[in-house]
């Protein structure tokens, strides 16, 4: 959900969105304390290392929720630590579910560049952290788009094959720009689990909407019998997803990028998106980008 505030604050801009503290004592110590420090500071260290602390925000599903410390985040964290052989330690972190931009409770990058966290999951790309100049992200480890629902039997295959029916979006997301820029007639809400309430009560024929969001909702309110379109999503409308630490942690970076492409070829991945209705895709070659919109705008005139 949270990628749906970030586009409209980045796409038509651009694209699309400390080493360990060591406290210092003021005592002199002789030579032979130092060496002792030293010799001690390794399994200090080791053990600190064995920590993994991932930001999560506190009610954001199919994400992450601390009601119950569940969600895919949080599972694909527990199986990241576990494969990277450290402890996962989750900070929670409250935000404004009414936010309409990103901001710190969108992503908590803040957290992460004070250090109060590790790494963040499932961020959209290096302009999403753009904001953070001591924040990177590591490579893509899974693909996510805005998707095309509708109720069974009853869904086209993708926007394209759309004809005279009325889409339900959120206002103001790339998925409403999409729409436009196809001159795809559209009924806008406030949120997508309105957009899908709409699709679901006959309210709308279709929706445009996250794709994660969308599956979640789908698997809580199986009566609806939504489907998702089959043709893969346009390049418009996907992102790849990264996890989030700062620059100077490089060791770790490459670390957590070996384990998820470990557990993305076990299967493992796979298994926790499905638990929460999320549609899982490879990372994709091609990704949003702003001239394509354009691009798609032309095709239309």
């Amino acid at each position: 959900m949270r990628l749906l505030y970030w586009v409209i604050a980045s796409s038509w801009v651009s694209t699309g969105a400390t080493v360990w503290r060591k406290r210092r004592r003021g005592a002199v110590v002789s030579v032979l304390g130092c060496l002792l420090c030293l010799a001690l500071s390794g399994p200090l260290f080791a053990e600190e290392g064995g920590q993994l602390r991932v930001c999560f925000l506190g009610n954001n599903l199919p994400f992450s929720s601390q009601l119950d410390e569940r969600g895919f985040d949080v599972e694909v964290a527990r199986a990241l630590a576990k494969t990277m052989g450290r402890t996962l330690v989750p900070v929670w972190v409250k935000h404004d579910e009414r936010i309409t931009e990103v901001d710190e409770s969108d992503f908590p990058l803040r957290r992460l560049s004070r250090n109060e966290c590790d790494a963040i999951l499932s961020v959209p790309g290096r302009d999403a952290v753009r904001e953070a100049g001591n924040v990177t992200v590591g490579n893509a480890y899974y693909g996510a788009a805005f998707e095309l629902l509708g109720r069974e039997g009853q869904t086209p295959a993708s926007l394209h094959d759309i004809e005279q029916q009325v889409v339900a979006v959120q206002a103001q997301t790339i998925a409403s720009f999409i729409l436009e820029s196809l001159k795809i007639s559209m009924q806008t809400f406030f949120s997508t689990e309105e957009s899908l309430a709409a699709v679901a009560t006959g309210d709308a024929e279709l929706a445009f909407v996250w794709g994660p969001t969308a599956g979640w909702y789908a698997k809580q309110e199986p009566g609806t019998k939504l489907t998702f379109a089959t043709a893969e999503p346009l390049s418009v409308a996907r992102w790849n997803e990264h996890v989030a630490t700062r620059k100077e942690d490089e060791a770790l970076r490459t670390a957590i990028d070996a384990a998820l492409t470990q557990l993305r070829k076990g299967g493992e991945l796979k298994t926790i998106a499905q638990r929460y209705g999320v549609p899982l895709y490879p990372p994709f070659e091609k990704t949003y980008d702003v001239m394509e919109m354009f691009r798609l705008s032309r095709e239309k005139e």
